[in-house]
């Protein structure tokens, strides 16, 4: 890629045109489909689309359209920032040690942490949901996962939002204190291997590659931001919604086979990340207009995630809908890698909450918060919800 092609524009530049309500989005998304579904902007030297069949086929060309650059810069990011067949190589050395038995094999622990936080809501009946519940859960899940010390665990949050924002572009810190910390880390881990992923990373092999030390750091720093930001946002769109909808909390406590369908239509409809950037790597036709090199490629997947081929009355939201093939996570070989864990963590945080109690509503006391400098992309930062005990007449 040469220098000009890593030169993005400000990403938050091109959601500007978003409305400031919800149903405001979906009608755009749906207008542009329908009126201008593959759209240049000169202003930005970029390539903008809307339609889930054009956000497939960008996502799925990586032989056309490159992920270099697609992240802030200086994020410290391993798989999302490479192609193959650097890619290639390194996903097939993560997934050795990250694997659906390993997942799995974290429910007993998963249902432990999450009745651990849910405690406080217990004794008081209320918490704020997105710094006492949402927020720390996927980062102790995370740490663990890793092998990370439970004594760090305050300290890991506080790194994991640093993280966060910077993927966000709301900040770009100074990550050597953590770059630091990963690093004695792996010092340690080499001459005294644990039962944890990062021990794995640092033994896995394939046709005699190894991950190098720096791919390592990288991809630890990666799950720790990833595993944070996805789950988190996943957990506070869905249950600020069931509190909003009190029948489809019912519904889920009626019959709780529901909440699988329930995650994947808050994935598809209430997930705040609106779209993936590409590069295209050569000049090339996309579906009858002409692509330079060089030139910016954006998928809207929240817009694909609305198009009404795919997804009838895609603006209802339905956790009976099926199937779903929402884009959240991506497609093709950049899809989530941790997309099972994000599914598994917000199946038995739900499944938790419809146990401990029998009603929830949103606290008027702790309104939702959204976080700065995000405009109409709706990161909820803190919001609270009062909780009714099972059993209790309220």
């Amino acid at each position: 890629m040469t220098e000009e092609m890593k030169n993005y524009p400000p990403k938050d530049a091109i959601i500007d045109e978003l409305a400031s309500s919800f149903d405001g989005i979906i009608e755009w998304y749906q207008y542009m489909q329908e009126n201008q579904p593959i759209r240049y902007r000169p202003e930005y030297n970029l390539w903008e689309v809307f339609r889930y069949k054009d956000v497939e086929q960008v996502l799925l060309d990586h032989a056309t359209f490159s992920v270099d650059g697609s992240q802030p810069q200086g994020f410290p990011g391993a798989l999302t920032k490479c192609d193959p067949p650097q890619h290639r190589q390194l996903r097939g050395l993560v997934s050795k040690a990250f694997t659906p038995r390993r997942i799995e094999e974290l429910r007993p622990r998963l249902i432990q942490i999450t009745d651990e936080l849910l405690e406080l809501a217990i004794a008081r009946g209320k918490m704020n949901v997105a710094t006492e519940f949402t927020y720390p859960f996927p980062v102790r899940v995370i740490a663990e996962v890793l092998g990370l010390p439970p004594e760090d665990q305050e300290q890991l949050q506080q790194w994991s939002g640093q993280l966060v924002r910077q993927f966000l572009c709301v900040r770009n810190p100074d990550n050597n204190e953590l770059l630091h910390y990963f690093s004695e880390l792996l010092n340690e881990r080499k001459y005294n291997p644990h039962d944890d992923l990062i021990s794995g990373l640092l033994a896995v092999e394939e046709n005699g590659a190894h991950l190098t030390r720096e791919e390592v750091i990288r991809m630890c720093l990666e799950l720790l931001a990833a595993g944070h930001i996805t789950t988190t946002l996943l957990l506070n769109y869905a249950l600020h919604r069931f509190c909003q909808y009190p029948e489809i909390y019912q519904a889920l406590r009626d019959d709780p086979s529901l909440i699988p369908g329930a995650i994947e239509e808050a994935l598809r409809y209430d997930f705040p990340s609106p779209n993936v950037w590409r590069t295209a790597r050569y000049d090339t036709v996309f579906n009858g207009h002409e692509i330079k090199a060089g030139q910016y490629m954006v998928a809207w997947k929240a817009a694909a995630n609305f198009d009404e081929t795919y997804f009838p009355q895609a603006s209802q939201f339905d956790i009976r809908r099926s199937p779903n093939p929402h884009l959240t996570f991506g497609y093709g070989i950049h899809r989530c890698l941790g997309a099972p864990l994000v599914r598994l963590e917000g199946r038995i945080a739900l499944e938790r909450i419809i146990t401990h109690f029998s009603d929830i509503r949103l606290d008027p006391d702790e309104p939702v918060q959204y976080m700065d400098k995000m405009g109409s992309a709706r990161f909820i930062q803190s919001f609270g919800i009062i909780f009714t005990p099972a059993g209790s007449s309220g």
